[in-house]
């Protein structure tokens, strides 16, 4: 499958038409399954620049699909796209890709965002069967050589968040009229040059992306509207997120531990305690009782007292329905519920002393595990 990937026209006061032309002509030689264009077809959004783009790119043979871009959303230039390149958002797929073109502007402003509610939209639209393709005007991630690095989305983090853990292939932007591509981790995010603007930063000339999917490959070449085209770059596309982000995932996911006993008794208590101690602030810990008792055993209150710390609340009850509101569940007597340790009931002072020093041991070692 072929896709050409165009951006920046800025039709109005930066065009240079013959440019435009000649890539529309290039363009139907080529004869892409689809034309992404990533926004900034217009200068200020008004109609007449909105009209002249419309027009221009009706001479396109392949169908095309447009997002805006900041310059297209000023001056109520919104209304003025959906009038001629319909919703700001679209959604294309065929066998071999799904395609999700999201719009990235806010009116009359130029900083990009996507939001939380387009957010969830463009993970419902991700087919695991295929190349999932996400189209955007704004960075992602800062590109070189385009000035201050205050162009990234607002919200980029999120955003990156999402084009990893939902298997975004490729990302196709523009924005800053800087061709350029990089892998964030298995997407590979492609920045396309400007094709209609005098405002070619460091480029010798006006220019677009050419890219092919075949057997899990991606094919990039930067082409150049009067001086031929270089072949950027053979990239594997691999659909599985890689180890590394899991872990991040697994370790920055709030945990709660549940200690379990029959009657909530002092060893649950104390890990109650210790736990909430040790453990980092992304963690807690509750405990609970079948039959709890009534008051709490003032000598584990003692006890912990020496450590400087606190045994909170009366014994609580336990219901069933409290389970699936838990990462772990601790139980101190065999109820068939949780991961079992087994520490004895404390009868004597010095029993106290080391059935806490047993708990202490285990619950670093389940903070560990937690962390690992």
């Amino acid at each position: 499958m072929k896709i050409v990937h165009i951006s920046d026209l800025h039709f109005g006061e930066e065009l240079i038409r013959e440019k435009v032309e000649k890539a529309v002509r290039q363009i139907n030689e080529i004869e892409p399954d689809i034309v992404i264009i990533t926004g900034d077809l217009s200068c200020w959004g008004i109609h007449s620049e909105m009209r002249d783009a419309y027009e221009t790119l009706l001479d396109l043979k392949p169908d095309f699909i447009a997002v805006p871009g900041n310059h297209d959303a000023r001056n109520i230039g919104y209304e003025f796209f959906q009038l001629y390149f319909g919703e700001t958002k679209k959604y294309w797929k065929n066998d071999v890709v799904a395609l999700i073109a999201a719009d990235s502007t806010q009116p009359d402003l130029d900083d990009g965002y996507i939001g939380k509610e387009q957010r969830d939209w463009i993970v419902s639209k991700v087919k695991r069967d295929r190349f999932n393709i996400l189209a955007l005007h704004h960075h992602i991630v800062p590109i070189p050589k385009t000035g201050r690095e205050r162009n990234v989305l607002i919200d980029a983090g999120e955003m990156v968040e999402l084009l990893i853990a939902n298997g975004i292939s490729a990302v196709l932007a523009g924005h800053r009229h800087m061709p350029y591509s990089i892998r964030l981790m298995r997407t590979h995010i492609l920045h396309a040059g400007t094709l209609g603007s005098f405002k070619v930063l460091g480029m010798p000339d006006q220019n677009y992306n050419v890219i092919e999917l075949k057997d899990n490959t991606l094919t990039l070449k930067l082409r150049f509207v009067d001086y031929g085209e270089v072949e950027i770059g053979r990239y594997t596309i691999n659909p599985e997120t890689p180890e590394s982000v899991d872990i991040y995932h697994r370790i920055a996911k709030p945990k709660k531990v549940l200690f379990l006993s029959r009657n909530n008794d002092c060893r649950t208590k104390m890990a109650e305690a210790i736990f909430n101690y040790l453990s980092p602030n992304n963690m807690l810990a509750v405990s609970a009782g079948i039959e709890p008792a009534e008051d709490l055993d003032l000598r584990a209150v003692a006890a912990m007292r020496e450590l400087g710390l606190k045994i909170n609340g009366k014994p609580r009850m336990f219901s069933k329905e409290m389970a699936d509101d838990f990462d772990v569940i601790i139980e101190f007597d065999e109820l068939g519920i949780g991961e079992y340790w087994d520490v004895r009931k404390p009868s004597t002072t010095e029993d106290y002393k080391e059935v806490r020093s047993e708990i202490w041991r285990r619950v670093e070692e389940l903070v560990r595990r937690l962390l690992a």
